[in-house]
């Protein structure tokens, strides 16, 4: 007769399982779902109809690659729906004290007195929470007494509060993109041979490397996207949009089989890269010959050990596919960017 013990026993090692949890004080939380970019916000309607076009503008930024894309896509949704996203990557809570209904009373219970009565004199406005509903979930909470102080506060701080998200965003992203690994030996190589190194993600392969010219082409297929970093002598003089536009272009016309940048649709920025302020060319390339282009982003880092600059190029060539998404994964990549010495 066939036992059906280890049926049995399971059932009885998963009771014993769930029982452990609970006397340990185990908070079991699912993973996330869904899109990165993607961000889901509850908020009562008519409030959300007061304050949307300012949040939305921040959040969904325009960047050209060179089609039309947005940094992040916002939906808001009403609370009576908010289990259904629950387990989505990004979720923010927006509301204010002074107005009775559901989505406000909801935010207020979830909220410390102490952090309330701050709010209440103007001290405190937002606060991120990570894994508030699932795991790996970034979540921002705006609070404000009245709608006045809502608006108000989110354009004082609006900044602030995006590149947040945005460190977040990355954050998680990296973790990502190398859970499963990295390539030990290309790293080792890099470091070895030219003296600095970056986190190289699985499936990217040395397109090209020369020793002269102190030039590395990392690149990866299915759509082709690629990281190159070359070294060149001189001063931070030359961290400006055209001596940068310059530099690139040298290195992309010979290895790059011709590309450019496209200098009217090229623009410098300062930015923190991997913890250090520094200038970014923000662009589109293109190639004359093979009839194709894509975005790219270079930094120029200033070593003042050996006198030299350190060029970090990322670019994107996905014809139509969002870039945007491999862009973020380059820029993850790029900002493992370190000298190492030889």
């Amino acid at each position: 007769m066939k036992s059906n013990r280890p049926y049995k026993s399971a059932g009885v090692y998963f009771f014993i399982i769930m029982i452990l949890m609970m006397l340990n004080g185990c908070d079991y939380k699912m993973s996330t779902m869904g899109y990165p970019q993607r961000i889901f916000v509850v908020a009562d309607s008519l409030l959300w109809e007061d304050v949307k076009d300012d949040v939305l503008e921040t959040f969904e930024s325009i960047l050209y690659t060179p089609h039309v894309e947005q940094s992040f896509f916002l939906e808001w949704i009403p609370l009576s729906r908010l289990n259904d996203y629950k387990t989505r990557m990004n979720v923010f809570l927006i509301g204010v004290e002074n107005e009775t209904n559901p989505a406000n009373d909801y935010i207020s219970k979830m909220l410390p007195e102490n952090f309330k009565q701050d709010v209440r004199e103007n001290k405190y406005f937002y606060f991120f929470k990570d894994d508030l509903f699932a795991r790996d979930q970034i979540s921002l909470i705006m609070y404000a007494k009245d709608r006045s102080a809502l608006k108000n506060n989110f354009a004082a701080l609006k900044n602030e509060i995006f590149d947040t998200f945005k460190q977040k965003y990355f954050a998680r992203l990296k973790a990502s993109m190398y859970e499963k690994g990295e390539q030990v030996k290309i790293e080792k190589h890099l470091s070895e041979e030219f003296g600095w190194m970056v986190k190289v993600q699985h499936d990217y392969f040395v397109a090209t490397e020369d020793i002269s010219e102190k030039y590395v082409w990392l690149r990866r297929k299915d759509p082709d996207r690629w990281l190159s970093i070359w070294r060149v002598p001189g001063d931070s003089t030359l961290i400006n949009r055209d001596s940068m536009i310059k530099l690139r272009d040298r290195m992309t016309l010979k290895f790059y089989e011709g590309d450019h940048a496209i200098e009217e649709d090229t623009y410098i920025t300062e930015t923190n890269f991997n913890g250090q302020r520094t200038k970014k060319l923000v662009g589109l390339w293109k190639n004359d010959s093979l009839l194709v282009g894509g975005p790219f982003r270079t930094y120029a880092v200033y070593s003042t050990t050996d006198s030299s600059l350190y060029m970090i190029d990322i670019a994107v060539m996905a014809p139509g596919k969002n870039k945007k998404p491999f862009l973020d994964q380059l820029e993850v990549m790029a900002n493992t960017f370190k000298i190492v010495g030889k």
